[in-house]
């Protein structure tokens, strides 16, 4: 928010002292994290299990998942009607904040039912977030489905269709990832197999490899409505703060259908890596590779592979040449039928002083069709070797169709 709009806000709540006053609310309402509250946090990862910690845990875990809550958008309300009645005027404050968080200006009639509450920190949130709401919330896509509020929130702990998603087959899912040295998209795209339209079509990325991804889009989009035999598509930006990423994407796709129906589509887990666009190749020649490599985490293997080894050796070249490496020794020999190759490189992170280098050597009879192959990895980010050696392997094996025997 601008400083511009800062002070017509101020203004229209009353002046700097409101503002201040809902600041020293809020300010109450928050406590220094601890390992308790991140476990909880690290626990709470679908919005049926937060509406759950909202209504049932103790006062902290409450507030956690109040405050999780408003990532859902609209699917929260009922949940936050239901906080506005905590007897904790903690968890009612941030049940207010939260909706005003939405940005959805259905959430306006629920909070004017508490700008009477008993707790003034309340009432002076409950003000600023309808103030803030009318100027600058938003309507909900249109769709067939209009929620019907319940004069008594509590209701909703009776209807069983609102505790539970039911999830089909017919809504497809497909998503993927691409990466360049500075960022990463995850793609996803909804198809609707379906004889009617659905609508609202809610995608949240639930979580990520926060250690190294840092969001540039929100973690929520919305397609307004997808016509049956049609698709829609959504890109999520991160922005790449690591040497290497490897985890798992993990979504939620949420739709309404022309019955008015809230339903799950299955969005399935992504897993994601990325090394070799975080390095560049650092030149060095092989004798000072040799006086370098004793201070690394080393880690190597030696696999069994159904395949010549002058077909493995063509591949390991090109496949090193795709990762960012400086090759500081290839070569290969032949001898009384027997074949040997050796191709190596080194990459320097370009987020440290850290350095990746990559041995492969391939050896075998030729006309035999099985061959030994080594794969050794070097860094002094002892993190990295494990994962770095795992692309490579899984890429030769891609490459060439091949079986590994030692079935690794």
């Amino acid at each position: 928010m601008s400083r511009k709009t800062d002070r017509n806000l101020s203004r229209a709540m009353g002046g700097g002292e409101s503002l201040r006053r809902l600041r020293k609310a809020v300010k109450q309402v928050l406590k220094p994290s601890d390992d308790k509250i991140t476990r909880m946090l690290e626990d709470i990862t679908s919005i049926q299990a937060t509406k759950d910690a909202a209504l049932t845990g103790d006062e902290d875990t409450r507030l956690l998942a109040v405050c999780k809550l408003g990532e859902w958008g609209k699917d929260a309300f009922e949940s936050l009607d239901i906080a506005l009645n905590d007897e904790s005027s903690h968890v009612r404050t941030v049940a207010a904040g939260m909706l005003a968080y939405t940005r959805r200006l259905g959430a306006i009639p629920i909070l004017e039912k508490y700008t009477g509450d008993n707790t003034e920190s309340v009432r002076e949130t409950v003000a600023f977030a309808i103030s803030w709401l009318q100027r600058y919330g938003e309507d909900a896509p249109d769709s067939p489905y209009v929620p019907v509020s319940k004069e008594n929130p509590t209701a909703v702990l009776l209807d069983s269709d609102a505790i539970t998603l039911r999830t089909i087959d017919d809504v497809i899912v497909i998503n993927d990832y691409t990466t360049s040295p500075e960022s990463l998209e995850y793609g996803i795209t909804i198809k609707n197999e379906r004889a009617t339209p659905i609508y609202e079509v809610s995608v949240s990325i639930l979580a990520y490899p926060v250690e190294s991804l840092s969001p540039v889009d929100p973690l929520t989009q919305t397609i307004e409505d997808i016509q049956p035999d049609d698709s829609g598509s959504l890109i999520f930006g991160f922005g790449i703060e690591g040497e290497y990423i490897e985890g798992e994407i993990i979504t939620s796709v949420r739709l309404v259908d022309s019955n008015g129906e809230d339903l799950a589509a299955k969005a399935g887990n992504v897993f994601i890596r990325s090394i070799y666009n975080q390095f560049e190749p650092f030149e060095m020649e092989s004798d000072d590779f040799i006086h370098m490599k004793s201070d690394m985490k080393q880690w190597n293997r030696e696999h069994t592979v159904d395949a010549e080894a002058s077909d493995i050796y063509n591949v390991l070249q090109s496949i090193l040449e795709t990762r960012n490496l400086y090759i500081f020794q290839n070569e290969s020999m032949e001898r009384d039928n027997a074949f040997m190759g050796v191709i190596a490189g080194i990459a320097k992170s370009k987020f440290s002083e850290n350095s990746l280098a990559i041995a492969l050597t391939v050896v075998g009879t030729q006309g035999d069709g099985i061959s030994k192959m080594r794969i050794d990895i070097f860094s002094d980010n002892h993190e990295i070797v494990q994962s770095a050696a795992s692309d490579v392997f899984e890429t030769i094996m891609r490459n060439l169709d091949i079986i590994d025997l030692n079935g690794q």
